[in-house]
């Protein structure tokens, strides 16, 4: 088996040295290996939480229907991924789209408290460059020019991230549990985030559009009655609130970040009566 500790050292040198910025893998796929194209957080949730190196790291998930990607996000709106995902059998293909027209390809594997793969995406192609070092998979080689690429279909697609997979460990896998607002209204009004569910099961919301937004968004929602609108980031800080006695109303977001925020819907015994995630371009 591979040493991976030694790779990570190897990958964290390379990071120190020459930036964190968009950088292009080790290893190229011509094309995302064939599967299911699927909205992950479907499968997973559309937020998590991971133990690393006894930290607890949260992830947020969103579907763009439009693109067919995933977006995952970590706090302070640092995407780690865009792109589409397939799943082979027990694992899901996360494909991002290069400047050259190739794909950088990297698993995932779930289980019911575990992950294996998060943000590995150039860890993982490392691998892969060593196994066609040793001679393994060089019947998929068509083109060594710069980033070496290859073409893997469903069967070899699956063997090699397989392999890979088995190279990193696991991490602990958190699912956040419902939260009910119970507590002061002020403290309700400035802390709802992203992980409490809403009290409503048919949803009071109606339509947001455009989401993903540029500079305002409009919201409609099933009823007239007073409430409270409240935007927040990821981190729970509060962008923008105020009051909402119809069933329409137009908000204004200037000047945001690109990333994910959340709407969120307060009744007047300041429950959450419902959300949704919104998406800045």
């Amino acid at each position: 088996m591979i040493k991976i500790k030694n790779i990570l050292t190897i990958a964290l040198v390379t990071l120190l040295l020459f930036g964190c910025g968009e950088y292009e893998p080790n290893v190229a796929f011509e094309e995302p290996i064939k599967g299911q194209t699927i909205n992950l957080s479907n499968r997973v949730g559309d937020s998590f939480q991971i133990i690393r190196d006894n930290d607890t790291i949260s992830y947020s998930l969103y579907f763009d229907k439009s693109t067919n990607f995933n977006y995952l996000v970590k706090p302070n709106n640092d995407t780690v991924f865009i792109g589409t995902v397939t799943k082979r059998k027990e694992l899901f293909l996360l494909s991002r789209l290069l400047k050259s027209g190739k794909f950088a390809i990297h698993a995932l594997k779930f289980t019911d408290s575990t992950v294996t793969g998060l943000e590995t995406e150039w860890l993982q192609s490392i691998i892969i460059n060593k196994e066609l070092a040793n001679g393994k998979y060089t019947n998929l080689i068509t083109d060594t020019v710069g980033i070496t690429t290859i073409n893997a279909k469903k069967k070899d697609g699956k063997e090699i991230f397989r392999y890979v997979i088995k190279q990193l460990e696991a991490e602990k896998l958190i699912v956040p549990k419902p939260v009910l607002l119970t507590d002061h209204y002020e403290e309700n009004y400035l802390n709802i985030d992203s992980d409490i569910q809403p009290i409503s099961k048919a949803g009071l919301i109606k339509k947001v559009y455009p989401n993903p937004f540029t500079d305002n968004i409009t919201v409609e929602l099933m009823e007239k009655a007073p409430y409270v609108f409240i935007v927040n980031d990821l981190n729970g800080k509060r962008i923008k609130t105020s009051k909402l006695n119809t069933d329409k109303i137009k908000i204004d977001l200037p000047n945001l970040k690109p990333g994910f925020y959340t709407l969120n819907i307060v009744n007047i015994d300041f429950e959450l009566v419902d959300k949704i995630k919104l998406v800045k371009k």
